[in-house]
């Protein structure tokens, strides 16, 4: 049986006081924030997304080589 005790309080009562963010703790969740949108704009400009439908559409409309290129021989 595994007992987790809780971390919201200390064991003692004078370490009972409420967390208050210094500039380096803001400073750090701000960057990994800007980190994580940095790299997601990077990738969604590598990687562009595009509609199934638009390439399906262009896909039929280019006739026989689309049929060649769907058939399993």
């Amino acid at each position: 049986v595994i007992i987790v005790t809780s971390l919201h309080r200390d064991y003692l009562p004078s370490s009972w006081t409420m967390f208050s963010p210094t500039f380096v703790d803001i400073g750090i969740f701000i960057g990994t924030i800007g980190f994580f949108f940095v790299l997601f704009l990077l990738y969604a400009r590598t990687f562009p997304v595009i509609a199934q439908a638009e390439v399906k559409s262009i896909l039929k409309s280019s006739g026989d080589k689309y049929k060649k290129t769907t058939s399993n021989e």
